[in-house]
């Protein structure tokens, strides 16, 4: 006959009920009372009862006392410290005997703690979509050592070395993909994140934040695709060093960081939203918890292609992308970069990672879909014949020619998401730039194309950062392109 389990404290639920101000009686009490009011049942719940359940000598409650217990702390069944048993033993007292009374199996609507949950979450979504800028700019306050010169109160973060002192162009660039890359030490399943996962049910909660979007809020575009993660910088090579990783993985961690930020930073009172005068730490325990945002072995950096498109000639000019918050999982309700898109291929197909290792062939399809009105090239298919297709034949003569030039301006955080922005710039010759895009489309799968190009001029960037719309990568892009306009340019 096997020993039993040696009795474990309940340290959990003691500091439950203590932050809660609660003796052992107390908390009796609180659980009869709600059982009664909420639930029109009466069960004998003492002082010796929690003693036993804090004491490890009743290791898993009934389920009416452990969503009592939910219910009163506000959390998931699972956070309630008990031990689920792997075997009952006869005569063992470990298990809290099944009495008369049991409550039915409800409908998720009938549970008010994890409705309660998941709207409290959607609400918040809802007001990070349209407050992001906003937000980026107050977080970027937290993190002072890293601000861009010249572009404070931007959001736009970066370190030294991931700026290089003059755009480098694309072709100088050197790849190297490392399929086989540790995995990242944070993941956003970690304890620090609970506060941004909510209730999936009295339970649990949702265990990733891509599955809360999943089913609470879900985009347009929402997909698991492969991509490549940012591994390392090097622009005295210049190089940059990727590994493997798939989209859920940086919402994950991106969107969990914005939402956290936005929980703490957002006053939400009835349809009235505004934003928090100060940011604060104090009570962001998943940024704590992930610390350096440069420390690319710490979580996994999805690397995104954002590339300033400049119509050359002796009147450059500019067009910029209004994304739509309903349409993307991050980055919406602003005016950003056009193409922009993550670095991942076009199919999971072997051949066609390895011919989509290549940032110029992000750039190009970004243009067919944003641009064009192409497709989406979502994975699924076979390789793409780049050397036969259009446009991608047209740019890639163009860019033999040098009628189109394509640079690297360096890599930039946001600092309310941590998601990252390659940045790039392509000047395009006047009439190549008309050939290549003269059926431009008005929509795209992301948002709206604005007809209208923009002077590439300072009054124009002036405005443009006035208007308060600019993406953080959007910002640095034209801040870093007017910086070496005379090296773009000439």
């Amino acid at each position: 006959m096997s020993s039993p389990e040696p009795r474990i404290p309940n340290t959990v639920l003691v500091r439950l009920r203590e932050n809660a101000g609660l003796s052992q009686q107390d908390l009796a009490d609180e659980l009869t009372t709600l059982a009664a009011t909420r639930y029109d049942k009466y069960p004998q719940i003492t002082k010796k009862t929690v003693g036993r359940w804090e004491r490890g000598e009743v290791v898993w409650p009934q389920p009416f006392y452990r969503r009592l217990l939910a219910d009163l702390f506000q959390c998931a069944g699972d956070e309630l410290g008990f031990r689920r048993p792997r075997r009952t033993h006869t005569g063992e007292d470990n298990v809290e005997p099944v009495r008369t009374w049991t409550l039915e199996p409800t409908s998720a609507s009938s549970e008010p703690l994890v409705d309660d949950s998941q709207t409290d979450w959607w609400q918040v979504r809802a007001a990070l979509g349209r407050h992001r800028r906003g937000l980026a700019v107050l977080a970027e306050s937290l993190h002072r050592a890293h601000r861009i010169p010249g572009l404070a109160h931007t959001g736009a973060i970066s370190v030294p070395s991931w700026l290089p002192a003059v755009p480098i162009p694309l072709n100088e660039v050197r790849l190297t993909l490392d399929p086989s890359a540790a995995e990242p030490e944070i993941t956003g399943d970690e304890p620090e994140s609970t506060g941004v996962r909510p209730l999936a049910t009295i339970d649990t909660r949702y265990h990733r934040y891509h599955a809360a979007v999943r089913d609470l809020a879900a985009p347009r575009l929402f997909e698991n695709r492969l991509c490549f993660r940012l591994m390392e910088v090097d622009w005295s090579v210049p190089g940059l060093r990727f590994g493997q990783m798939g989209f859920f993985d940086a919402v994950d961690t991106n969107e969990a960081l914005a939402h956290e930020f936005a929980l703490h930073h957002l006053a939400i009172d009835g349809d009235h939203e505004t934003i928090v005068g100060r940011a604060s730490l104090r009570r962001l325990a998943f940024r704590k918890r992930l610390a350096d945002p440069f420390d690319l072995s710490r979580r996994p950096l999805m690397g995104a292609i954002g590339t300033l498109t400049i119509r050359g000639g002796t009147s450059p000019s500019i067009v910029l992308h209004q994304r739509d918050t309903t349409k993307v999982a991050g980055g919406g309700g602003m005016a950003h970069l056009l193409p922009a898109g993550i670095f991942q291929p076009s199919s999971v197909i072997p051949a066609a990672v390895a011919a989509d290792f290549s940032i110029w062939r992000n750039i190009q399809r970004e243009y067919a879909e944003e641009l064009l009105g192409h497709g989406e090239y979502d994975g699924s298919g076979k390789p793409i014949q780049y050397e036969k297709l259009e446009p991608f034949a047209t740019m890639d003569q163009a860019v033999h020619e040098g009628r189109i030039q394509v640079f690297c301006l360096g890599i930039t955080l946001d600092a309310l998401t941590f998601a990252g922005d390659i940045l790039t710039t392509a000047v395009i010759e006047p009439d190549t730039y008309d050939e290549l895009f003269a059926h431009t489309v008005d929509t795209n799968a992301e948002g709206s194309v604005p007809r209208q190009m923009f002077p590439f001029e300072e009054n124009t960037l002036t405005w443009l950062a006035n208007s308060q719309q600019l993406s953080p990568g959007a910002a640095a892009a034209l801040h870093l392109a007017w910086t070496h306009r005379q090296h773009l340019l000439t």
